[in-house]
């Protein structure tokens, strides 16, 4: 069976949540941890979850030296980029500017994609913050292919997971 974005998404929604539940977490600061020391727990998270995931997959990345970057995940045929804000960290670390790179590696993914935001701050983005993702950076010179990618986007509201979902449409 195919793996769809809808799965990908609940799956993230699910270990999110499970990230701010003592009883899973005990005694380690899971939800104050930064994208790096998350992405193994990730990885075999989704491993767990899918069965049918690529860690680190070679990707195109326009404007880069060697025009060549890496997906986090590819779970099926569904790309999966992840970010991290943590609970100290500023706005930008989830901005559509900083993620540049992750945005571009989805718009040349040929097949879905999604781009998986985790705010762990007490300031969440607005729907207007996500809705900046719609303006997506340049990739270069030439005629591109590129492709629709799915933003999602989980953060707390007094003791809740809420998430706000976009389809980026090119």
């Amino acid at each position: 069976m195919a793996v769809t974005v809808k799965a990908v998404v609940e799956a993230f929604e699910f270990f999110f949540d499970s990230l701010h539940k003592r009883e899973f977490r005990k005694t380690l600061p899971l939800h104050q941890m930064k994208e790096r020391d998350l992405l193994p727990l990730v990885r075999t998270f989704l491993l767990g979850y899918f069965w049918e995931v690529a860690p680190e997959t070679r990707s195109s990345l326009p404007g880069s030296l060697t025009g060549q970057g890496s997906i986090d995940f590819v779970v099926g045929n569904v790309a999966v980029e992840f970010a991290v804000r943590r609970p100290t960290d500023s706005k930008r670390y989830l901005s559509d500017v900083h993620n540049a790179t992750e945005i571009k590696k989805l718009l040349k993914h040929d097949g879905l994609a999604v781009l998986v935001l985790f705010d762990f701050s007490r300031s969440p983005f607005d729907e207007d913050d996500i809705e900046r993702y719609r303006e997506w950076p340049s990739l270069g010179r030439g005629n591109h292919k590129v492709s629709a990618f799915n933003v999602a986007y989980f953060y707390r509201d007094r003791f809740e997971t809420k998430s706000i979902t976009k389809n980026i449409r090119v």
